[in-house]
């Protein structure tokens, strides 16, 4: 199992990352309203704000203060065209 590093203290393990988008204040609000996701969010920007959302295979949001290109870039490494 390999861990993707964000930042000192965040290690996600990179075989259980569905999915990864940007944040915007749209989705940031819906994802606070919805009850199913109250305890699932994970905030991981330690005072920053929060620019990715990872989304784990367990249903967990893991909000992280990279942007989302790096992000992506880190997780799935460069991928050629």
């Amino acid at each position: 199992m390999s861990f993707v590093s964000f930042g000192r203290k965040v290690f996600l393990p990179r075989e259980r990352i569905v999915a990864v988008m940007p944040v915007s204040t749209a989705m940031e609000k819906k994802l606070k309203n919805i009850d199913f996701y109250a305890n699932k969010i994970i905030n991981a920007t330690f005072g920053k704000q929060a620019k990715t959302a990872v989304i784990m295979d367990s249903g967990h949001v893991v909000l992280i203060p990279t942007r989302y290109r790096i992000a992506v870039r880190v997780i799935w490494g460069r991928r050629r065209r």
